[in-house]
Parts: structure tokens; sequence; C-alpha cells
């Protein structure tokens, strides 16, 4: 009796699935195909299904995924025979270099292992109320396993792998994780407002907000106050480093190796430009000849390619 009562309700529903069956459109399942799949919301539907529903149905809708590269895009935009603009180009960092050896702890945290939770008990343990707590919240929400816990007790972000889809930031409890574009390539690993004097009482990699870096960089491209730690400007950055070369507490970081300056040999009119403008000295040179950029202290500013008058430099791997 419970076998063929089973058998019918079976039977039942086979016939109700292939009748009230919604075909799904090809292009959408094309567009589907071309997803990632991790159903992360970055896009701000439900999954990647939702959102290949609304980019097919949709004329007006863009590409709002951020994990979609090139390829895909491109794929996607033949498929829907639009233009779907580009996707979403950022990368996730961690405001924090203070590494449990570097910084005081208030007490010992006892509970889960969830920095949202430890927030809660007292504001949590570490000194500093902008420092990372290190339990690894944002390793456990990221959906492409873009971030790890390094040695030194904080979170490390895999630039390869990072799709900006913002995860990590909703998570973190102190908002020390920030979004850059993809082209930025140098950040500030502290968010304090503290002023130096307290800060330097319980961190020692911390933004002293010394202002050396600003007055070095000659893009105008950091700021910082004696309440407020540097901040990088990604749009004004040439990712020349030089504030990194002069940052006492190390706090600047990079996040791609920038290119080097190659001086076109068949280009180049000998005029001296390039070396009276680079700021490290990298380029000699007679008048009339060549120029030759030393590979080991060009710091890939681009000031250089900026000044030359023959756009004879250019930007070559290291």
């Amino acid at each position: 009796m419970v076998g063929g009562i089973g058998f019918v309700a079976a039977l039942i529903l086979g016939i109700s699935a292939v009748t009230f069956a919604v075909e799904m459109d090809p292009r959408e399942k094309a567009v589907l195909d071309q997803l990632p799949g991790a159903n992360c919301g970055a896009c701000g539907f439900a999954g990647c299904a939702a959102f290949a529903h609304e980019i097919t149905e949709n004329v007006e809708a863009e590409m709002a995924c951020p994990a979609v590269g090139e390829e895909a895009l491109n794929a996607m935009s033949e498929i829907l025979g639009r233009d779907l603009g580009g996707a979403a180009a950022f990368i996730a960092f961690v405001g924090c270099k203070g590494s449990p050896d570097q910084t005081i702890t208030r007490y010992n945290y006892v509970g889960p292992t969830d920095c949202r939770a430890a927030q809660i008990i007292a504001g949590g343990s570490k000194a500093c109320q902008y420092g990372c707590l290190g339990l690894a919240s944002c390793v456990q929400v990221c959906p492409f396993g873009a971030i790890r816990m390094g040695e030194d007790g904080l979170p490390h972000v895999l630039a390869d792998k990072c799709t900006g889809c913002a995860k990590c930031v909703e998570a973190c409890p102190r908002s020390i994780i920030k979004l850059i574009p993809k082209t930025g390539n140098y950040y500030v690993g502290c968010i304090s407002s503290d002023v130096s004097k307290d800060m330097k009482s319980y961190c020692k990699v911390g933004c002293i907000k010394c202002g050396l870096c600003e007055n070095v960089c000659p893009f105008d491209a950091i700021t910082v106050s004696h309440d407020k730690a540097a901040e990088v400007d990604q749009n004004k950055c040439h990712s020349c480093g030089l504030c990194v070369s002069v940052c006492p507490t190390s706090v600047i970081s990079m996040v791609h190796t920038p290119l080097k300056a190659h001086v076109v040999d068949e280009k180049c009119k000998g005029c001296g430009i390039c070396a009276q403008v680079c700021p490290v000295e990298a380029i000699t040179g007679k008048p009339k000849e060549p120029y030759l950029v030393s590979e080991s202290r060009c710091i890939g500013c681009g000031i250089c390619i900026d000044k030359c008058p023959a756009d004879a430099i250019e930007r070559v791997v290291s």
C-alpha cells in the first residue's frame, strides 16, 4: 500500500513537472554557464541564476558580477547581442599590519572563532580599536578562497583570486577591509584615527602621521593629518614607491610589482629630459645619444614617460 501511494505520488509529480515546466531562454542558460557559480550575491541578486535571468530579460541591465573576467564578459555580450559594460574592477586589502607580536592585547578572548562575536565582548581583545582581531571571519565568508590567514596572525588577500565581491568587507566588524581599484598598487596598512602618541602606546607598526609620505609624493596622491592615517588616492598614484622608501614604520604596502621604464634606442633623441625629472637618478646618458635606465634603481613611477617629447620610453616587466 505504501509503495503504491509512493508510485502514484511520483507519477503525479512527474506529470506536473512536465505540464507546468517553464522553459528557460537558451541565452539565459548560456549566460549562466559563463558566470562563476559562486552565488556570492555581490551582483545584488540572490545568486548566479537570478542574475543570469535579469541580464537576459532586462535589455538595460549591465554587468554587475565582479568575478567575471574579460573573456567571459565578451562571451556574454556576444550571446545577448549587446555591450554589457565592464565588470567591477576592485580588489580587497586589509588595512592593518598589527600582528599579535606588534600590538597590545587587553585580555585573552575565549569564545566563538568569529571577529563579530569577539567585537561584542568589550569591543574586542586588541587594544587598538582599529586593529584586526585575527579570527578569520573574512576568510570564512570569501567564496573564492581569495583570503588566507598568514603566519603573522593576519588575513592576506590573494590578488590573483580576489574578485572584489565585498563579502569580506561586510564581514569585518571593524571596517578594516576596503576595496581599491585593481589598477591601484599601494595602500596604507592602518586606518587608526588616534593621534600618534596614543597609537604608539599599543602598536609598533601603525601610521604615526609623520607626513613623510605626503611630502615625498610627486603626484600629490597621499594625504595625512594628525588624527587620520595616511590615505592613497588611487586615481593620482603612479606606483612610484617613494612613499614606501620613506615610511618609518613600513606601513605602506605594494600590491603589484611596478613595471620598469625602458628607453627605445631608435626613438630616443638624447635630450636628457628623462634624466632631469627622474626622482631616483635611475637614468643616465650623454646628449644626442640614447639614454639608459638602471633597472635596479628604477621605481616605475612613469614620470619620464610623461615628460619624454619623443615618446621613446615604455614600461616593461623587470
